[in-house]
């Protein structure tokens, strides 16, 4: 994920100011299962910060590349009103799973749902199926923003957000054109460090791509 600015607080700005695309509240509106998490009380939907191109040419990848009928054309981010406050871990128990066989725990109710239509042949690697590279990229993206939605709540100086490492485990192939749900959430959180996990899932609740990731904030002058 590209790095942010250093005022995290540009996150709420950001989601008072922009609007959800009508175009994609209607596609999902459209389709059954999809219309079922868009209509869920217990989500509202929110603009998605990479969709919207900056004066600095920041996320051009998300709202352009990959803006077009035969990618990504519609994009909603449903955020949990009653959005968790994460505790700090005690130090040293911020720990990544340490083998891909290990079951993923998802919560009831994860931070965050994401609905994408994915179009064809655009994100294709194997015909109709989607790269495993973009596959990766999505989560990467999708978990970030959970990552950021968290961070905007917590007190403390607004630093960079950079992905550290972003382990993918790829379960059944992604299917184009096909409209699929990433649902994401915060597994815990130790002082710069944010670890964060997502799920790429179809209508039937199949988990086809899932990914375990760390977030770091640093400082401007820190590099990775």
């Amino acid at each position: 994920m590209a790095p942010q600015t250093e005022q995290m607080d540009f996150l709420s700005k950001f989601i008072a100011t922009h609007r959800v695309s009508e175009d994609a509240r209607r596609h999902f509106a459209s389709v059954e299962w999809t219309n079922k998490h868009l209509s869920n009380s217990l989500y509202k939907a929110v603009p998605t910060f990479s969709r919207v191109l900056k004066p600095s040419g920041e996320d051009y990848f998300f709202s352009r590349t990959i803006s077009s009928p035969s990618t990504i054309p519609h994009l909603v981010t449903l955020q949990l009103k009653d959005f968790p406050f994460q505790p700090e871990s005690p130090k040293g128990q911020l720990k990544m799973r340490t083998s891909h066989n290990e079951v993923i725990q998802v919560p009831e109710n994860p931070d965050c749902i994401m609905l994408l239509a994915l179009g064809h042949p655009g994100l294709d690697g194997h015909p109709s199926v989607i790269h495993g590279g973009m596959a990766c990229a999505i989560l990467d993206e999708m978990m970030g923003l959970c990552v950021m939605l968290h961070h905007q709540h917590v007190s403390g100086p607004r630093d960079s957000l950079f992905t550290a490492s972003l382990n993918v485990t790829y379960r059944a192939p992604v299917p184009t054109p096909s409209d699929v749900l990433v649902r994401c959430w915060l597994a815990g959180r130790e002082g710069r460090k944010w670890l964060s996990r997502g799920q790429i899932v179809d209508k039937d609740g199949k988990v086809l791509t899932e990914a375990e990731g760390l977030w770091v904030m640093t400082k401007r002058q820190e590099k990775l």
